[in-house]
């Protein structure tokens, strides 16, 4: 669970998340991002918070729009998984959403 935050005058950063397998459908994963996500807006006073996400990840699409991340684009074969490359959903929040 992390931010990678940009470059400041964007007051912006990347949300980002790994929940262990025994701990899926638990609700820990949303509730962390949505923490996460009060904390860069409320303390470190931030714009946006953006996701990217594989179209195929059904549970973490939820994870995002549950923590009120809007879809805003597709980017077609961007990520190199096994089976081949895979499109990635864009996410976003801003601070008065």
């Amino acid at each position: 669970m992390g931010l990678v935050l940009a470059p400041e005058r964007f007051r912006k950063a990347e949300i980002s998340y790994s929940i262990h397998p025994n701990c899926w459908n638990y609700g820990y994963a949303t509730e962390a991002v949505e923490r996460l996500i009060r904390f860069a807006f409320d303390t470190l006073q931030l714009h946006r918070i953006e996701a990217g996400v594989a179209v195929s990840n059904k549970a973490s699409i939820r994870v995002l729009e549950k923590a009120g991340l809007q879809r805003e684009g597709r980017h077609r074969k961007i990520l190199p998984l096994r089976d081949g490359w895979e499109d990635n959903y864009s996410y976003g929040i801003l601070s008065f959403d």
